[in-house]
């Protein structure tokens, strides 16, 4: 019995030093499992989820600015509650639109639907307004911990709709994903990810 104690002992003392060995590899790959992104290429839509309108907002511009899209699409109902401090109403949507147009995206590019206040409801407008406009091709953007279960939620339903999906990530302006364990907002974001992610496999 005393034997077998020490072995079971021995044994957890080696994974512990393995895990603290290989420590930042095992941190980066928590957050490296929440991310899917595709091969950019050219096409006929991008659309903006709502949330993080800076860091996303940024990147539709850079990506329209290339020439991987012709207009740019925002989603999303949710209301950005940070400015009602100024007795100001709008939607995380508005801000995703004020952040391109800041960015020179032209207004003749830019269409916004205020609809969807999840990721599963932006899913469901993305897909009526391809089928409803005919677009067969797009990109879907949102931020870059959120593309795994963006992937999950649109992916397969996409392709059954005959729409081919682009997923492309924004990296966060606020800490590196990569090594998020550095930062509190990147130990607040992969925690938030991986409760969502949880929460849409039980529920999907």
């Amino acid at each position: 019995m005393l034997k077998r104690l020490s072995y079971i002992a021995l044994v957890f003392l080696l994974l512990m030093a393995g895990a603290y060995f290989f420590r930042e590899n095992i941190l980066r790959a928590c957050a490296t499992f929440l991310m899917h992104t595709d091969e950019l290429q050219p096409t006929e839509a991008l659309f903006v989820l709502s949330g993080g309108s800076y860091d996303r907002g940024n990147e539709a511009a850079r990506l329209f600015h290339q020439g991987y899209c012709k207009k740019i699409i925002c989603t999303g109902g949710n209301p950005y509650i940070e400015l009602k401090v100024f007795d100001i109403d709008t939607l995380e949507s508005d801000m995703a639109v004020a952040n391109l147009k800041r960015l020179q995206v032209p207004d003749s590019c830019i269409i916004q639907l205020k609809y969807g206040t999840s990721t599963r409801e932006e899913f469901d407008t993305i897909v009526n307004y391809c089928i409803e406009h005919n677009l067969r091709k797009i990109i879907v953007l949102s931020s870059l911990l959120h593309t795994g279960r963006v992937n999950a939620v649109f992916r397969n339903k996409m392709e059954a709709a005959g729409i081919q999906l682009i997923l492309h990530g924004a990296p966060s302006s606020r800490f590196d994903e990569y090594r998020w364990w550095q930062s509190e907002d990147g130990l607040i974001a992969v925690n938030n990810e991986w409760i969502k992610t949880i929460y849409y496999w039980w529920k999907y």
